[in-house]
């Protein structure tokens, strides 16, 4: 069972404020939560929400109707009223508010409790600041979720313990807002406890879990330019520099970071940068760059909608064929794609480890959706986190190589001897024009041909060594779902339902996404009575590969393109319609 909350108000009122002190104050006393965010792209104002969902069991999705809107100003009572589930509550702080007609039919028919509380008029009492009525607030609801006030206040407290004075008009604020619900005895709303405590679990954003991730597989330095939604991911190793002794670079445009990874790279410094698809095109240069000097790059794709600026502060999976597709010549380099707070984790020593046996770019996928959602995470194994660099480092090996060695075409599976500048080895030339084995100009048809094949033998190789898309569900499935990304979390939350649990229903999820694995796709399509693609793009660019690589055009689509994830009750009923 879960139960979901909104906050509502202006970019600026408080309204993440209220969102991570009841998420952070939930996780305490033992549920699962998950947080989802919506914000125009504006740094005040406009219309922005906070939701939590919470479940006695793992859940890592959100509903389009929740039990409790929480509304900081009368915007919120304008166009949320309709988010509320049938006897859901409304909680808002608007004196002498006076519902439209087609309103007041609504509240009739959902049997809706409208609660106003005088946020204001206790604020003067309190001597207290505006800010201060989120306190208020998440006091009044914590009180209604049937919560015990000692857990909001010693998380508070811990929050505020170096300043006393704002600590006791906090704790203050949290009395006085537990003393409202006793004016409002018929008002709960009743979370079942949960049969596992989850007090125990990180909660944590996708951003977070890639940057401690990315730490964790030795990351040295970052270099990025701002931009919606991979700046959390800046924003997060950034905060933590002076603990992990990581350079971080605020580069002036997307160019420049890509370069100063790139440098990074060549020179053994394991370094990442992020962007959304507008600065990735303008990195596209340096990808095609760093295939000719076989240099080792990570770049992580944080997709939003677009053409041009699109809808920058919303979510979205169209940028799969350009991450595909992507910068000038044909070269190898692998795709893949972050699902959850978990794999946000693993993935990035994945992709630093393959980058650098391979000497490839590997390009990781994620979205907004990921990006910014609130997990509740198991603690990583950090045990598991193995470094491995490909790099020739012994020194009785180093003084053996030879210039030629670089780039020697007839490496075994493309993948040439690789030793840093300043070895005690020979040099070679590392340039963008096409070379022969020691890297000097070399533009004759022969070796244009050899290079060439060289550099795409490890297409085969990398193919090879990765693994088949994971099968969820039912074993034996009568219906196959596809999808990949941040579809993973909606469809395995919903094949838990009620209405499809007892179905015989496999969810194929494509993690690594180029070179394609396709074995395991083409043996389930021949089993099954129906697929279904999932995915949140306007043209099915997952099926467009697929089809690409087998043959097997997927008929059956779910694709969602507003800038909105799939919702779990929005999922839940398109599925239940078809299967």
């Amino acid at each position: 069972m879960r139960v979901s909350l909104k906050i509502v108000g202006a970019s600026g009122q408080g309204i993440d404020s209220i969102g991570e002190i009841m998420a952070k104050a939930l996780k305490r006393s033992g549920y699962c939560v998950f947080g989802y965010r919506e914000y125009p792209s504006l740094i005040k104002g406009g219309h922005a929400s906070y939701q939590l969902d919470i479940s006695d069991e793992q859940i890592e999705s959100t509903e389009t109707c929740v039990n409790i809107v929480i509304t900081l100003n009368h915007h919120g009572l304008e166009r949320n009223l309709m988010d509320l589930k049938p006897g859901g509550i409304l909680i808002h702080s608007t004196p002498d508010w006076s519902f439209p007609t087609e309103h007041r039919k609504l509240i009739e028919r959902l049997s809706i409790q409208i609660i106003e509380l005088p946020i204001e008029t206790m604020l003067r009492k309190l001597g207290a600041k505006p800010i201060l009525g989120n306190v208020l607030l998440s006091a009044f609801l914590w009180s209604v979720l049937g919560q015990e006030i000692n857990t909001l206040k010693k998380m508070v407290g811990e929050k505020f313990a170096k300043k006393k004075d704002l600590l006791e008009l906090n704790m203050r604020c949290i009395d006085d807002g537990f003393a409202m619900r006793k004016e409002f005895p018929a008002l709960s709303v009743a979370i079942p406890k949960p049969a596992k405590n989850w007090q125990k679990q990180l909660l944590i954003t996708g951003s977070k879990a890639m940057g401690l991730g990315a730490i964790h597989a030795g990351m040295r330095l970052y270099a990025g330019y701002p931009m919606t939604p991979s700046s959390p991911l800046l924003s997060f190793v950034a905060s933590i520099q002076n603990e992990t002794g990581i350079v971080i670079k605020q580069a002036e445009d997307e160019i420049t970071a890509a370069q100063i990874v790139s440098g990074a790279m060549f020179m053994g410094t394991r370094a990442l940068t992020a962007t959304s698809g507008g600065g990735f095109d303008l990195m596209s240069e340096t990808l095609s760059l760093n295939a000719i000097i076989e240099n080792p790059t990570v770049f992580v794709l944080a997709q939003r909608p677009g053409p041009a600026t699109g809808l920058p502060t919303w979510t979205g999976q169209a940028d799969l064929l350009m991450a595909v597709n992507t910068a000038h010549g044909e070269f190898a380099r692998l795709v893949i794609s972050i699902s959850d707070a978990s794999d946000a984790f693993t993935l990035m020593n994945e992709a630093f480890n393959i980058a650098e046996e391979f000497q490839i770019s590997v390009i990781v996928l994620t979205d907004k959706q990921i990006a910014e959602a609130l997990y509740t995470q198991e603690p990583y194994d950090l045990t598991k986190t193995k470094i491995k660099r490909g790099l020739v480092t012994d020194s009785e090996k180093l003084k053996k190589l030879k210039s030629s060695d670089r780039y020697a075409a007839n490496a075994k599976n493309g993948i040439s001897p690789r030793w840093l500048p300043g070895a005690d080895a020979a040099t070679y030339v590392a340039q963008g024009d096409e070379h022969n084995a020691d890297g000097t100009v070399d533009e004759s048809s022969a070796n244009a041909k050899a290079q060439m094949e060289k550099r795409m033998k490890k297409m085969e190789a990398l193919k090879a060594a990765l693994p088949e898309p994971n099968l969820f569900g039912s074993q034996e499935p009568e219906v196959l779902l596809l999808g990949w990304g941040s579809t993973k979390s909606v469809v395995l939350d919903v094949l838990k339902s009620d209405a499809l649990k007892d179905k015989k229903i496999g969810y194929l999820h494509f993690t690594h996404l180029w070179p394609l694995k396709t074995e395991a796709f083409k043996k389930l399509t021949k089993i099954v009575k129906q697929t279904i693609l999932i995915e949140g793009n306007y043209q099915g660019q997952l099926g467009q590969l697929l089809k690409q690589e087998t043959g097997i055009d997927i008929q059956d689509k779910i694709l969602k393109y507003d800038g909105r994830p799939f919702f779990y009750d929005e999922l839940l009923k398109l599925l239940s319609d078809r299967i």
